[in-house]
């Protein structure tokens, strides 16, 4: 993976713990914002903010929980959970 832009254009896939009816990985979908610096690189750490696309889908997760980030094969990076807030109407 290469280093990518904090500005919150890129919407990559997460394994939040969704499963198809089949057994299989159900990726969500979540704008990315990079804290405090204008990309992420390859084995940076940072944080960042999702937004979900759908929020409802999300509410299962708390603080400590992780998560995995598919924008790539193999997984592209995972994030853990520091804070969860309601969605901005």
């Amino acid at each position: 993976m290469s280093a990518f832009s904090g500005d919150g254009v890129l919407r990559p896939l997460w394994d939040i713990g969704h499963r198809t009816a089949a057994g299989q990985q159900d990726l969500n979908i979540a704008r990315l914002w990079v804290e405090f610096a204008p990309q992420l690189g390859p084995g940076e750490t940072a944080n960042v903010r999702l937004a979900p696309l759908q929020p409802e889908q999300w509410q299962h997760l708390k603080p400590g929980d992780v998560i995995t980030m598919h924008e790539a094969q193999p997984a592209a990076g995972i994030a853990e959970i520091i804070e969860v807030l309601p969605p901005r109407v």
